[in-house]
């Protein structure tokens, strides 16, 4: 039983840009990292293709030790359209499907452009190996500007862009206005009991959004949560695919799964004993014969060159549009306070909204 088995979900079909690039990329980081520590024996990865006609393992080019810790599982197209309706990728089912027949002790949901570093797998290592209980836990992560990744870097420049910036880049908290475990997910972490326990992510939420969040308040009564974020430095990355200027709703999956009534879960397992596709005879492939390094003849220099300008301007832009939006907000909030009340009684209600947490 290996001790770590990390479970994701992608399909061959250029979601949002080089989505091929961006899983590979992923999968081939990781196996650096296990190499670099020995602990090739103690992980595993488990990707649900999710209804590809060219099936990933074949169409993905793996270094060797990538290739050697990664299984598929290929969910055929008929069967894919079936199970999520009007969904365009029912990440809940397919996640289910790679936890069902995952061997690790932990099981670890990462999305399929998510760098794991160095930092959380000896963290975690040594949690495990020194016997410290732990039943859940979740990660923030990252994000590696998408100047930089749509330039689709060789490995080796991206293991030095993380090396490099990895400390100083945003991590993606600071839009949630609820618990860490709300916002951009590094990584979901379970025991695998749990995973059984709660039947998984609700298979009804074949949407985007708010799965995590659901599981998470499913198993918050009976088990405490940790901060695998500050544990490890927030040592996850993602490769960002939206164009900074771009709004969420650009994605093509943009569905969302409705707030009600899965805010409110009301029982530990919603799928019962057949959650993650128990009854269908999925079988769990190795890699393909593609094997191969990623070469690129950019050197990281020239890269950055390249892309550093266009990370200044969005950042100088950014910055100004987050600050009017604030000002803004902020006069909304006081033009709100102050309506039809006298000017002297202004501090007054000011203090007052102060002391609510809405600052001006």
């Amino acid at each position: 039983m290996p001790a770590l088995s990390l479970i994701l979900c992608s399909r061959n079909d250029h979601y949002m840009g080089n989505s091929l690039w961006r899983l590979q990329t992923a999968l081939n980081y990781l196996a650096q990292q296990v190499a670099e520590l020995g602990i090739e024996n103690e992980i595993e990865v488990l990707v649900t293709d999710w209804g590809s006609e060219t099936p990933l393992r074949d169409a993905l080019k793996l270094s060797q030790l990538a290739a050697k810790l990664t299984s598929f599982i290929h969910v055929p197209k008929p069967l894919v359209d079936e199970l999520q309706r009007d969904s365009p990728f029912a990440e809940v089912i397919a996640l289910n499907a790679a936890a069902r027949r995952a061997k690790g002790k932990y099981i670890g949901r990462i999305d399929q452009d998510t760098l794991v570093g160095k930092r959380f797998l000896k963290a975690f290592r040594k949690r495990v190996q020194d016997g410290l209980p732990l039943a859940m836990g979740f990660a923030n992560l990252k994000m590696i500007n998408y100047r930089f990744v749509v330039q689709c870097p060789s490995l080796s420049n991206v293991k030095r862009f993380v090396d490099l910036f990895g400390n100083h880049l945003q991590t993606e908290n600071s839009r949630s206005t609820g618990p860490y475990y709300f916002a951009g997910v590094g990584i979901w972490l379970l025991h695998r009991d749990l995973w059984f326990e709660s039947g998984g992510y609700d298979e009804r939420m074949i949407y985007m959004n708010a799965m995590e969040t659901n599981m998470i308040l499913r198993l918050l009564p009976k088990y405490e949560m940790e901060d695998l974020g500050r544990l490890s430095n927030y040592d996850f990355y993602h490769l960002e695919h939206y164009h900074p200027w771009a709004v969420r709703k650009s994605s093509t999956h943009r569905k969302v799964n409705p707030h009600l009534p899965f805010s409110q879960p009301d029982q530990l397992n919603p799928n019962g004993a057949g959650w993650g596709m128990r009854d269908y005879a999925l079988e769990v492939l190795p890699a393909g014969e593609g094997v191969g390094e990623q070469s690129d003849c950019s050197s990281f220099f020239w890269t950055l060159l390249r892309v550093g300008p266009a990370i200044i301007v969005d950042w100088v832009g950014l910055s100004i549009r987050r600050f009017v939006k604030k000002w803004q907000h902020r006069f909304s909030v006081f033009a709100e306070t102050v309506k039809d009340q006298p000017i002297a009684a202004w501090p007054g209600l000011i203090k007052r909204r102060r002391a609510d947490r809405q600052v001006f």
